[in-house]
């Protein structure tokens, strides 16, 4: 979690806690008007398309026993005279309604582009999972039984297609083998694309193991982590993270230093591997493969001028078990949305927010809250008319608790005269003016914490909608304004400065300005000292700076939240703006 992300949680942690103190701070002892800051697809026909795994590995699930960080060492010696390749290069383009795939027959279909159709770059361009200048594609590697090393990404293999297009129908699959002939015997892959889904299958036969490969073991993997897909490269690569599940835990992995080469590797029978970006992953999973032999991670991290830019490699060591039809493995490439991660029914949505110890203890929240945005956008197609209604939601539950809030500082304002009374004669006591201010609260009914309890109480609510909206796919490329809010996960830029200023950067926001003008007017409708001007633009101006890069539906929704709650706290301070009477209180005695 990047900096940036830590002073904002504790920003609006501090808030919450302290806008009593503030507001009295700026009131005096006039009663407070106070601020409260808050913030599927048909699954029977998916099922038919994705089945679950048709054979388990004979070795149960374990977590992981080893993890052993050494400098990776490999060196390929390639049998060229044993290998009878292809003469040339050969592509074919794939295309369904979600993705447009071209694959090449070199390493038995390397990925050249993965395009996910329904999603677009900042540039406008369609997001391409694979990036040629990091060389990141699926890999297949063993050892023959000499102990040489064979990296079949660098052979070309023999096609069964003779086809340069594909354009894949409703409910259709398309299904190519590739082949490569080793030293007399033959290593087959087929890849197998289906329609309306992310992922291919990947099917590996050997046509006589125990003469091409050592101890029947081969690595099936991904090689080069992701590329950057947002306009901020650096938030981007903060979330970029390498994951696997085993033994039902999740545990993740992340590269340590720049420059730094180094290999983890696990024991035991994993579900999936993954690596994520903000809002895409790539997850490696198998069907009927052994994979009881373990996992590997390594990679490296390269120092950017003001990000580290994370290339992951990991995968299975499987074990070859001669099966007639070949081991079955799938790769998915895709959005990090849990509708779409939910079907695979494997535990893969679980890297839905849970990016961070933040993530995974308000997660339960987050999705709650997310299933509402979805449930309202089921039938009001603009996200930014969902944020304006779910900030009037939020204000109407929240409501009795703002109202608690409101009278319990109300009732500490009417006797505030009181504790000042016996805060002066029992300075020099403290046991004795604890006592006393105890008595006080009794004989009045008031709690001492009731203003403040109620806001701690909306804590989880607030940091889990910050979490929903800075980093949840749905608001990704999501349009409100034509014009001016046209992604509601990007800041709402109009133009950028010819210079940048700590903390603010070079990009100048409107909502970010609204909202601290929103904070502002909140502060000045209860200002009664004139000494305490300053103190109403301290903490709006400090907001300002810290959300000015933030996502616009983030700041669209705190906009809001403000003018509701300036609303909210008209409407209950109507009648209630009177001194209080103090004429019947019972005075305090001197001392004894």
């Amino acid at each position: 979690m990047d900096k940036k992300t830590v002073m904002a949680m504790v920003i609006i942690a501090v808030i919450i806690i302290l806008m009593p103190y503030y507001q009295k701070l700026l009131t005096g002892d006039q009663p407070v008007k106070k601020t409260v800051d808050q913030k599927t697809e048909n699954v029977d026909t998916v099922k038919k398309q994705i089945e679950k795994a048709e054979e388990k590995p004979p070795v149960q699930q374990e977590k992981p026993t080893e993890n052993i960080t050494e400098p990776v060492q490999k060196e390929s010696k390639f049998l060229t005279n044993a290998i009878i390749q292809d003469s040339a290069e050969h592509f074919i383009d794939i295309t369904s309604n979600k993705i447009k795939v071209r694959i090449s027959n070199k390493g038995g279909g390397n990925l050249e582009s993965f395009k996910l159709l329904n999603y677009d770059r900042y540039d406008s361009t369609k997001v391409n999972m694979i990036d040629k200048s990091i060389n990141n594609d699926v890999h297949l590697s063993f050892q023959n039984p000499n102990g040489e090393f064979i990296e079949t990404n660098n052979y070309l293999f023999k096609n069964d297609q003779n086809i340069s297009t594909k354009f894949l129908r409703e409910g259709e699959s398309f299904k190519i083998k590739y082949t490569l002939e080793i030293d007399n015997e033959y290593l087959e892959k087929t890849l197998i694309f289906y329609d309306n889904l992310y992922h291919f299958d990947v099917v590996i036969k050997f046509s006589n193991p125990s003469k091409m490969i050592l101890n029947r073991s081969y690595e099936f993997g991904w090689q080069n982590g992701l590329p950057p897909t947002e306009p901020n490269f650096s938030d981007d690569y903060n979330y970029s993270q390498a994951y696997v599940y085993m033994g039902e835990e999740l545990d993740g992995y992340q590269l340590s230093e720049p420059g730094k080469k180094e290999l983890v590797t696990y024991s035991g029978s994993a579900d999936w591997l993954a690596v994520r970006t903000k809002y895409f992953i790539t997850a490696l999973m198998h069907k009927n493969a052994d994979v009881s032999e373990g996992i590997y991670f390594s990679g490296e991290g390269i120092q950017k001028q003001d990000y580290v830019q994370r290339l992951y490699d990991f995968g299975y060591n499987v074990n070859y078990q001669n099966n007639y039809n070949g081991d079955t493995l799938r790769v998915y490439i895709g959005p990090l949305d849990i509708s779409e991660l939910d079907r695979y029914h494997n535990e893969l949505d679980q890297l839905v927010m849970n990016n961070g110890w933040y993530e995974h203890m308000f997660r339960f929240i987050s999705l709650i809250i997310l299933q509402l945005l979805q449930f309202f956008h089921s039938f009001i197609p603009n996200y930014g008319i969902v944020i304006i209604i779910f900030s009037i939601l939020i204000k109407v539950v929240l409501y009795p608790l703002t109202k608690k809030s409101y009278s319990s500082m109300k009732d500490m304002q009417k006797i505030q005269p009181l504790m000042t009374e016996i805060r002066e004669k029992y300075k020099d006591e403290p046991q004795r003016m604890n006592s006393e201010m105890m008595k006080l609260y009794k004989e009045h009914g008031v709690n001492p914490v009731g203003g403040c309890l109620p806001m701690i109480l909306q804590m989880p609510l607030l940091i889990a909608l910050f979490i929903v909206f800075r980093s949840t796919i749905q608001l990704r490329g999501a349009m409100f304004i034509p014009g001016w809010i046209t992604d509601l996960s990007q800041p709402d830029t109009l133009f950028l400065l010819p210079f940048s200023l700590p903390m603010y950067g070079n990009e100048f926001n409107i909502l970010p300005i609204l909202m601290a003008l929103t904070m502002i007017f909140q502060s000045k409708m209860t200002m009664q000292d004139p000494k305490q001007k300053m103190m109403v633009y301290i903490m709006p101006i400090f907001m300002l700076l810290i959300f000015n890069r933030f996502p616009s539906g983030l700041n669209l929704y705190y906009t809001l939240f403000n003018l509701f709650t300036i609303v909210q706290q008209k409407f209950i301070s109507t009648g209630s703006d009177k001194e209080p009477d103090l004429t019947k209180t019972k005075k305090i005695k001197g001392k004894n």
